[in-house]
C-alpha cells in the first residue's frame, strides 16, 4: 500500500507536517512544488517597491505554468507571507491576472490591513496552517509598466 503525500483527513501524515520542513517558508515551498508552481528569486535591485511577482508563464515546452517570483532580500517572515499570497492569487482568484496585459502582476512590499476575504484571507489561513502567526498576508497587486 502506497502512503499518500497529501493529508485531506488532517491526520498529520501529509507533506505539510513533514518533520524535515521546519519553517513556514519550507512548508509553503513544498506546497508550491506539489502544485507545480515555479518559485524563483528576482534581484531586489531590479524590483524596487516589489516583494514579488505572480503570474502565468510557459515552461520549456511552451506549456502554461504558474509562477511566483520573490525578491532576494526578503526575510523569512515576509517571504512566507508573500509566497502564500501569490499562491492564493493563483488558486483562489486567477482572474486577477487578466488585469495585466502579460498575465503577470507585481506584489507590493507594503502590507495592507488583513483582508476578511479574497487572496489575503486565503493566504492568512495557509501561513497559519504552516505554523506562522502573521500580522497580515494581504498585499497590493500592481500592473507592471514596461521599461521605457
Amino acid at each position: 500500500m502506497r502512503e499518500r503525500t497529501d493529508d485531506p483527513s488532517g491526520n498529520g501524515n501529509g507533506t505539510i507536517h513533514d518533520p524535515l520542513l521546519t519553517t513556514p517558508v519550507a512548508r509553503l515551498m513544498a506546497l508550491a512544488m506539489g502544485t507545480n508552481v515555479r518559485v524563483f528569486e528576482i534581484p531586489a535591485a531590479r524590483s524596487v517597491g516589489l516583494a514579488g511577482l505572480v503570474g502565468l508563464g510557459t515552461d520549456k515546452n511552451g506549456e502554461p505554468r504558474c509562477m511566483i517570483g520573490l525578491t532576494d532580500d526578503l526575510d523569512d517572515d515576509l517571504r512566507a507571507d508573500v509566497l502564500a499570497y501569490g499562491l492564493a492569487v493563483l488558486v483562489g482568484t486567477p482572474e486577477l491576472l487578466d488585469e495585466s496585459p502579460d498575465g503577470v502582476l507585481g506584489i507590493s512590499r507594503e502590507r495592507l490591513p488583513q483582508a476578511d476575504n479574497g487572496p489575503g484571507n486565503l493566504a492568512w489561513h495557509m501561513v497559519q496552517t504552516c505554523g506562522r502567526e502573521s500580522p497580515s498576508t494581504t498585499f497590493r497587486l500592481m500592473i507592471l509598466q514596461p521599461d521605457e
